[in-house]
């Protein structure tokens, strides 16, 4: 085995000895090879974005670019400096193996920001909530994706988490609709509840006229009768906060106004004392009537037998009357 290096080493490396101009080529080509690909990242996703808008396809794509010149400037670099790039990649060929199976989790990561890039469920400036995580999306590389939370607090989830969770875009669209709750009492007028909460939901201008927004009865609670209130608004977190927060009020005030008791959970106290006896008569058995159990069906009269004798049959007797 110690051989087998021995000789592939003497492959990949060139005869003859390295001088001090040679490295400084190489290093030259190598800080070429960087600056080129830093330079050349930064002006394509400037020209995608531009084009595509902000997003995956300007940040993998120009990434990828810039990784494949500075690839290309690294095995120059090598080559300059006398070595055979062809040997030297089958030498560290089971090295190879063995890092890839090491950085498993960085690979499936990257696989995952391509897979992002296809899907596309977010670009970059999008809120959104991935893996119970709130945030607006500020950054996406090849390993995780970077969330500003709500908090001011930066979130970092690795791609495959990502990918592998539920991703819940809430600013795909310009308006977003949220719901809510409302319980009255039960001796409450519903359909004047019902026209109360929709006159409350018109004095809130963040909520938007169209589309309409619905009051709908959802059934008896414990404590109350429920209406939910579906209203639309911006689709910004602000913006949603902003309008819960001003129809609250409205509705409080509107109902208020119009003598309809807003519902709570009620507990009735009883004070200890002599308990009263629901029973005067003395206990007996109880058996109750029940239907299909109790009930005797009606049965049907028999005739007594009527014996003859052996001999001539005798005409039939008439039945009683």
């Amino acid at each position: 085995m110690g051989s087998l290096f021995a000789q592939s080493s003497d492959d990949v490396l060139a005869d003859g000895p390295l001088t001090s101009s040679d490295w400084l080529w190489a290093g030259s080509i190598l800080l070429a090879a960087i600056l080129v690909a830093i330079i050349t990242s930064k002006l394509l996703r400037r020209a995608i974005a531009h084009g595509l808008g902000p997003g995956f396809a300007a940040l993998i794509t120009s990434r990828l670019i810039g990784y494949a010149i500075f690839l290309v400037g690294l095995f120059y670099a090598l080559t300059s400096l006398g070595v055979r790039v062809g040997p030297l990649l089958g030498a560290l060929g089971l090295g190879g193996l063995v890092l890839a199976l090491a950085l498993q989790r960085v690979v499936e990561n990257f696989v995952a920001s391509v897979i992002l890039q296809a899907r596309r469920p977010f670009t970059v400036g999008d809120t959104v909530k991935v893996d119970g995580h709130v945030g607006i999306v500020a950054d996406v590389d090849s390993r995780v994706t970077l969330l500003q939370g709500l908090d001011g607090t930066q979130i970092r989830i690795p791609n495959a988490s990502v990918t592998g969770s539920t991703i819940i875009n809430l600013t795909r669209e310009p308006i977003r609709r949220s719901s809510l709750s409302v319980g009255v009492a039960y001796d409450s007028d519903l359909q004047a509840a019902a026209d109360t909460l929709a006159v409350a939901v018109s004095r809130v201008p963040r909520v938007l006229d169209s589309p309409p927004a619905t009051v709908n009865l959802d059934g008896f609670g414990e404590s109350s009768i429920g209406f939910t209130i579906l209203y639309w608004h911006g689709s910004a977190v602000p913006a949603e906060l902003a309008a819960r927060h001003d129809l609250v009020i409205a509705v409080h005030q509107a109902l208020a106004d119009a003598g309809i008791t807003i519902a709570f959970p009620q507990m009735v106290l009883w004070t200890a004392g002599e308990p009263e006896r629901p029973y005067d008569d003395p206990l007996a058995e109880i058996q109750t009537p029940y239907p299909g159990l109790d009930q005797v069906a009606p049965q049907r009269r028999m005739r007594a037998p009527r014996w003859r004798r052996s001999g001539p049959t005798s005409p039939p007797s008439q039945p009683d009357d």
